[in-house]
């Protein structure tokens, strides 16, 4: 049992020595992707959330589930997206998000058209 015990906790250990890191240095980013206007977004066009990704590519390693209709952070580093992306701050993490999961959202409370 001891010994079962054991490895299953440095298994643990190791994993999380792999992750954490990850979402530390996303979370303390400071590329010009996050510098300048930024507005707000909201998550559309999907079943139940959206991927938040370290960097804008689709087998990036994943740092968060978005859930549909979240309002966000889009960054004004690309007007057109990073190969398809949005530079994205959701709670304490910033990363990326596919932007035709986002939509432009107005502060008065409804998506705006044409965006």
């Amino acid at each position: 049992m001891n010994k079962f015990c054991s490895f299953g906790c440095t298994i643990l250990l190791m994993l999380s020595l792999l992750v954490l890191p990850q979402v530390a240095c996303a979370a303390e980013r400071s590329e010009e992707d996050f510098i300048g206007a930024a507005y707000k977004g909201i998550v559309v066009n999907c079943h139940e959330w959206i991927t938040l990704r370290y960097a804008p590519t689709a087998d990036s390693p994943a740092l968060a589930q978005i859930p549909l209709g979240t309002v966000v952070v889009v960054f004004d580093g690309s007007v057109e997206g990073i190969d398809g992306f949005y530079p994205v701050a959701y709670k304490n993490l910033k990363g990326y998000c596919m932007r035709e999961y986002l939509k432009y959202y107005s502060d008065a409370g409804a998506p705006v058209r044409g965006r």
